[in-house]
């Protein structure tokens, strides 16, 4: 019992033995280190998470692991030793030493998993995100450590998807296919996603940027004018700019799209397609609504789509690494083309951070550190983790995540020749909004509300009516919300493409009249 006592609570069987001072004494420093924990976890427990997603912190905890494993694994056996009876039968010795060692290794067995986790994640915070002090940038910010967001009325990161796929360029980041801002309210967590087409030609660059003096009338290489060659090729053209960051194309794309929006780009985030591909097997899948048959590959022997093969229409549909990325690749068919392609980017990355499950996470750890690590690309430095794990927080709690997309031809958007002014005052409009959502959702509710209002009767309610209204397209500067814009609705798919009849047709059930394009 006394050894069993010190596996539940190293110390706890020595006392009353020889060594019942060691046992108060490590009971001591165990009561005392929980209350010091306790007391920094529950002061912020997202603030602390983010500093102890620091390299060195992790390298400290998962040594720290490993000594705590050693030490008790010793207090068990000098417990077994000290209090099993003098005489015994071989036969209780080896019964005594199987139960010891089934005891330590019930102690040791997780401590050296958690540690293998703390190495991981140290290796991981290392490869992803650099030191303020080793890491130049010329966009980025300086937090105070007291008051991170004092000051800063939305924190914007540039999220970026580069495609390093099969005949493209091998460098993380060459093409920017994917490009939106998440615009955050450091004090409500409300966010609003704004998309920005690839194809935007001339983008203009912000005005106090080095790169608005040499581009006066909005970005051009001379052959290639669109958004997403800013990256490569602004950089590559003046690199006298850039000698004072580490992040070149990053600062190059974040100028543009401060120019573009009005708002000030604090971060940026690069996603690896072929890396997103490896974290969601890793994940186990992703679950997303898929409105029409997607095409898988480019085109066959016989011109038609889906040379790799076929992402049936189906809502709730499980997708594994692979599908997801055609479910965001493909433009083959796809309704809106580019732009259809860009509203589906946006709900394949917020389904994969709404189901990244804690259980997933911690079985597949190893595999999904390694993908995240070949994933991303980051200017977030680590003294600023425990800040941006705070502010992540809040965007989860608040839940409220509302999207605006520049889609060619629809409310007046022209690609060509963007209307940059009336970008900037539809993208404050829909913040605006966006803060007026937050603010209704965190106001107080009356205590006796207004009774709700009699029913119709049967003589004047129209019998059996069923609302099958269209979803309506979101009118300029207008935020839609995320989760109503990725649900499910039919969608006809682009052209007269041959989808062959060895794909699954979904048919809605009788009570749920089908929705057409938006």
């Amino acid at each position: 019992m006394r050894t069993l006592g010190s596996t539940i609570l190293p110390g706890l069987g020595m006392l009353g033995t020889r060594l019942h001072r060691l046992g108060l004494l490590l009971l001591s420093l165990i009561l005392v280190s929980a209350v010091v924990v306790g007391l920094i976890v529950l002061r912020n427990p997202l603030i602390t998470a983010g500093s102890a997603l620091q390299s060195g912190w992790m390298r400290v905890i998962a040594v720290s692991l490993i000594v705590i494993a050693a030490v008790w694994v010793l207090v068990i056996i000098g417990t077994y030793l000290i209090s099993r009876p003098r005489r015994l039968t071989s036969g209780q010795r080896t019964a005594g030493g199987v139960v010891v060692g089934l005891l330590t290794f019930v102690v040791s067995a997780p401590l050296s998993v958690a540690s293998s986790y703390s190495f991981e994640t140290a290796k991981l915070s290392s490869n992803v995100f650099g030191s303020e002090v080793k890491s130049q940038s010329q966009t980025r910010p300086t937090l105070e450590k007291k008051d991170p967001w004092a000051g800063m009325e939305r924190v914007n990161i540039l999220l970026a998807g580069g495609d390093s796929g099969q005949g493209r360029e091998a460098e993380l980041g060459n093409r920017t296919d994917t490009m939106m801002m998440a615009s955050i309210d450091p004090k409500t967590g409300a966010t609003l996603i704004v998309q920005l087409p690839r194809n935007m030609q001339n983008p203009i660059f912000a005005p106090n940027s080095p790169l608005a003096s040499v581009f006066p009338y909005g970005f051009t290489d001379g052959s290639d004018s669109f958004l997403s060659s800013v990256w490569e090729d602004a950089p590559a053209m003046y690199p006298d700019l850039f000698q004072e960051t580490d992040y070149p194309g990053a600062d190059a794309l974040k100028w543009a799209f401060e120019g573009v929006t009005g708002q000030k780009v604090d971060y940026f985030v690069m996603v690896n397609i072929d890396g997103l591909v490896n974290l969601i097997d890793a994940m186990g899948g992703v679950t997303v609504n898929v409105n029409f048959p997607i095409a898988m590959g480019g085109s066959t022997s016989d011109g038609n789509c889906g040379e790799i093969g076929w992402i049936p229409e189906w809502p709730d549909r499980h997708l594994d690494g692979e599908e997801a990325m055609w479910y965001a690749r493909s433009r083959c068919n796809s309704p809106g083309g580019d732009f259809g392609r860009m509203q589906r980017q946006s709900c394949l990355i917020n389904a994969v951070i709404d189901q990244a499950d804690p259980g997933t996470m911690l079985t597949r750890y190893e595999d999904i550190a390694q993908a995240a690590g070949d994933m991303i690309s980051t200017d977030i430095p680590q003294e600023h983790l425990s800040a941006i794990v705070d502010l992540a927080g809040r965007v989860q709690r608040e839940g409220i995540v509302n999207r605006i997309s520049f889609v060619h031809g629809v409310n007046g958007y022209d690609s060509s020749y963007p209307d940059f002014d009336q970008i900037k005052a539809d993208i404050a409009s829909a913040i605006a909004e966006t803060q007026e959502q937050a603010e209704a959702k965190d106001a107080p509710q009356p205590v006796n509300p207004e009774p709700a209002a009699p029913e119709a009767s049967a003589s004047t309610a129209e019998p059996d009516a069923v609302d099958q209204a269209e979803p309506e397209v979101a009118g300029p500067g207008e935020a839609e919300n995320i989760t109503d814009a990725c649900a499910y609705y039919h969608q006809e798919p682009e052209g007269d493409w041959y989808i062959p009849e060895s794909v699954p047709r979904y048919t809605p059930p009788a009570s749920q009249p089908a929705q057409t394009n938006r």
